[in-house]
């Protein structure tokens, strides 16, 4: 038993290894041409595999195309979830701005694949990286210092984040410009007010 176990462990890895290099070559090419340009004839020599092979692990196109969004979405999500946001909500909103920069920034092939076409069906891994975002602003609104609705202000979010880092990532504008924390902190400013003062108590316990 143990034997037989041992003998398929390289034909897993094998496999594994086959689907990653799939991927990857789909990956890079809808990245440059998006899906239109994606041609499963390309990938299969880039990956070094055959068709058949591809729809094996895959079943055809649109499927490729779906787990390759998905697997950016989750990566990125899990680059969040490495980091201790700030206790305070607002400092946590722009805490998250600037990851979704660095985020951008460091994986363009992976950020272009996520946001700079329209998916054919819902990601669920999108719908929850979108709804990370929703969860920082419903805590600014909790805590009484969000000025717009909470979805209306989830969305201004996205957009100025998104509008920001595409930027980047085209090489209009660098990352460390001053225009980029500016238009981070005027977003913030518009959607949010400044924390309520709490009274001040005398020794005895009584309010000023």
């Amino acid at each position: 038993m143990v034997a037989r176990v041992a003998a398929l462990r390289p034909r897993e890895l094998s496999s594994e290894a086959t689907r990653r290099a799939i991927l990857d070559a789909a990956g890079d090419l809808l990245a440059s041409g998006g899906e239109a340009g994606l041609s499963i004839r390309e990938v299969c020599a880039r990956a070094g595999v055959t068709p058949p092979t591809l729809y094996h692990h895959f079943g055809d196109k649109a499927a490729l195309v779906h787990r390759i969004v998905e697997d950016c979405f989750t990566e990125f999500d899990q680059e969040a979830a490495k980091r201790t946001p700030p206790a305070d909500p607002v400092e946590a909103l722009r805490w998250a701005a600037d990851g979704y920069l660095r985020y951008g920034v460091a994986h363009p092939t992976h950020y272009r694949l996520m946001f700079q076409q329209r998916p054919q069906r819902p990601s669920p891994a999108g719908l929850a990286s979108y709804d990370r975002l929703r969860r920082l602003v419903a805590s600014i609104a909790a805590a009484g210092r969000l000025r717009a609705p909470l979805e209306d202000a989830t969305a201004a979010c996205w957009c100025a984040l998104h509008g920001i880092t595409s930027l980047v990532i085209a090489g209009f504008i660098e990352p460390d410009a001053p225009s980029v924390a500016l238009v981070r902190d005027a977003m913030i400013a518009q959607l949010t007010r400044e924390a309520p003062v709490r009274p001040s108590r005398t020794r005895k316990g009584r309010r000023r």
